[in-house]
């Protein structure tokens, strides 16, 4: 295994702008800056003050006394990076997925420092003597002879980026928190009587035969008698009331917007080409294989071997029983190892074993390069599109802060949207008669609203001609809106809305007439009566069911839960009538039988429902645990340090 070095990512953290918005129209009265103010006193209080200070140093988070280091969560992020990737999923530095992928592990951690506080003040102490014993008896430290190898180990350690010491640090809080959470979890046994009540219950089962029937098939499409639709429209007349809708104008710039303006000449794209090599430089890469071994003498009396002729993969299984395809380590450029083993492995050829090299930590190393890809650099006139793009975009960013001050410099002087976008030369859009859930009175008029999370929100913040503020969107654009029209809120007429009217009171007398059709019909069968013969008329068949549990609904179109609930509460030879999922049809069905379960016969089955009450009581007191911890335990987060790494 080879040390790795990993390099910090960095990406802003968005703050909810809408949020923002509403509480800046709020602040500026006197009791809304005393409430503010008790709100500020309190985080003091809590705990909580210096979340947004930057501390310096490399702790990441304050957990009571514990703290989380950077370093930590760099390999626990890397943990959870690797399983996305694994997957094929690629992630970006500063991407969302990684910033909630970091946040994701701190939390985590925070939890388990919080655990292992939580243990020591139990009294629960690791001493090393169990700390030895866990790692001896670690599988992943094993070498081919299924013993513990202290190369093996180094490796394993090299490969995370651990030190030894960090190592049995985390190691040590790892098992204090498993001892923490085994004693919370030492809850008595389940009783007997609760056990075989619960299994009874989960697995009585019942038989029906049913059928599903459209209720076109039970009774004629209804049609409404005078005063039926008026009757059903005052009922119901939320349902068709208009919303209220607002026109506006507004101003949505983004990055992309300016930086289709700027213009860069030859010599700006070329002094940025060759101010950074590196960017358009791919590094060479070699693939190495590696042995390991525990001490300097070691090392060196296989590297004889290796300088007399003997094969590299016949020395390391003679001398470190490591069989060929366990030698492979991977492609790595000089910037993913450590600094003292990078310049002497790049520089050997390839194919030459490397004179033993000490490893950062801890053993001897001795590697060879079996394959390499050589150094690439895109010249400058491949390079030049992208650069323009980055440039540009870049230049745009900065142009947004000046931007922003120009056109609050406007709207304080009493402009308007339409005339501050003319004075900046931007281009100021409408939208006419928008609802707040972002529906346009007018379906076909085809009118685009912006995606930006704060813009319905703005709209129905502001009052009529009086543009907004300068708003920083949270995807990165600058907003500003003048609501230009306000259409109250009303109650539409039965004129407006007869047709959907008139479709949803035939829907649903439909179904009302159907349900008291097919209820007639099984009132005419009885208990005794043939279902097939007593529904012939409407085309359907009854069919009987596979036996089925209370929580699970028979695997036929359109019969859900309600229906199964129904027949539970059945008596056998019971007939149910029930809507259908859609509500579209009538669930017809009759209880055959009740078939009850029996624990003693089940002995698994039994077994699994007390290990999921167990589970349960244990879910319980260790949840109950967790947020007492977090309730009597101060946490605060170092957000610089958080936002500079992801």
């Amino acid at each position: 295994f080879t040390p790795l070095r990993c390099a910090p990512f960095s990406t802003p953290i968005q703050i909810g702008a809408s949020m923002l918005t509403q509480m800046r129209k709020g602040a500026s009265s006197w009791p809304a800056k005393i409430f503010l103010g008790v709100i500020a006193l309190s985080f003091v209080g809590w705990g909580v003050g210096d979340v947004f200070v930057n501390r310096g140093g490399t702790t990441v988070a304050d957990v009571g006394s514990a703290e989380v280091d950077i370093r930590d969560l760099q390999i626990a992020y890397s943990n959870q990076a690797r399983s996305f990737q694994s997957q094929g999923v690629q992630i970006e530095a500063g991407s969302d997925l990684a910033q909630a992928l970091a946040r994701v592990a701190l939390d985590q951690l925070i939890l388990d420092s919080l655990q292992s506080e939580t243990g020591a003040e139990f009294g629960i102490t690791i001493g090393t003597d169990t700390l030895r014993e866990d790692i001896l008896n670690n599988g992943l430290f094993f070498d081919d002879s299924g013993v513990f190898s202290p190369a093996v180990f180094a490796g394993a350690l090299s490969t995370r980026g651990l030190t030894e010491a960090r190592y049995l640090g985390l190691l040590g809080g790892q098992i204090r928190e498993s001892q923490l959470l085994n004693s919370l979890g030492a809850v008595p046994p389940v009783p007997v009587v609760l056990a075989d009540s619960v299994f009874e219950y989960r697995h009585e089962q019942r038989v029906a035969e049913l059928a599903v029937i459209p209720n076109e098939a039970l009774v004629p499409n209804p049609e409404p008698a005078a005063g039926d639709l008026e009757k059903f429209l005052e009922a119901n007349l939320t349902e068709y009331s208009a919303p209220e809708y607002r026109s506006v104008d507004f101003l949505l710039v983004y990055p992309d917007d300016l930086a289709r303006n700027i213009e860069l000449d030859e010599a700006q794209l070329r002094q940025t080409y060759d101010a950074a090599p590196g960017a358009w430089t791919r590094a060479e890469t070699r693939l190495f294989q590696q042995m390991s071994f525990p001490t300097e003498d070691a090392a060196n009396a296989a590297f004889e071997e290796l300088q007399g002729g003997a094969d590299f993969a016949q020395v390391a299984f003679d001398q470190t029983g490591v069989a060929a395809e366990e030698l492979d380590l991977g492609w790595f450029a000089p910037g993913d190892l450590f600094p003292e083993l990078a310049g002497p492995l790049f520089a050997a050829p390839v194919g030459d074993a490397v004179a033993p090299l000490a490893s950062p930590l801890g053993g001897w190393l001795i590697f060879r390069a079996t394959d390499m890809t050589p150094e690439q650099v895109t010249p400058y006139e491949e390079a030049r599109d992208a650069i323009a793009t980055s440039l540009s975009l870049r230049m745009a960013r900065v142009a947004m802060f000046g931007l922003a001050n120009d056109m609050d410099d406007l709207l304080a002087t009493g402009a308007n949207v339409a005339e501050t976008a003319a004075a900046l030369e931007l281009d100021a859009r409408s939208l006419t008669r928008v609802s707040s859930f972002g529906a346009t009175e007018d379906p076909m008029s085809l009118q685009i609203i912006p995606d930006a999370p704060e813009f319905l929100d703005e709209i129905y913040f502001g009052d009529i001609d009086f543009p907004s503020p300068v708003i920083e969107t949270s995807d990165g654009g600058l907003l500003v809106v003048e609501v230009t029209e306000i259409v109250e809120a009303r109650l539409r007429g039965l004129d407006e809305v007869e047709g959907h009217v008139l479709a949803d009171w035939r829907e649903q007398k439909l179904a009302e007439l159907a349900g008291e059709a097919a209820r007639s019909i099984a009132d005419v069968a009885g208990i005794m009566g043939e279902l097939n013969a007593a529904y012939s008329e409407t085309g359907v068949s009854f069919d009987t069911l596979t036996p089925f549990v209370r929580t699970q609904a028979p695997g036929i179109d359109n019969v859900g839960l309600e229906t199964v609930a129904a027949l539970f509460e059945a008596r056998p030879g019971e007939i149910v009538i029930t809507p259908s999922v859609d509500g579209q049809h009538q669930v017809v069905a009759r209880l055959l039988d009740i078939v009850s379960s029996d624990p003693i016969a089940d002995p698994e089955g039994l077994l699994a429902v007390e290990q999921s009450l167990t589970n349960g009581l244990i879910s319980d007191v260790v949840d109950q645990n967790t947020a007492a911890m977090y309730d009597s335990t101060s946490v605060s987060i170092n957000s610089e340090l958080l936002e500079e790494y992801f």
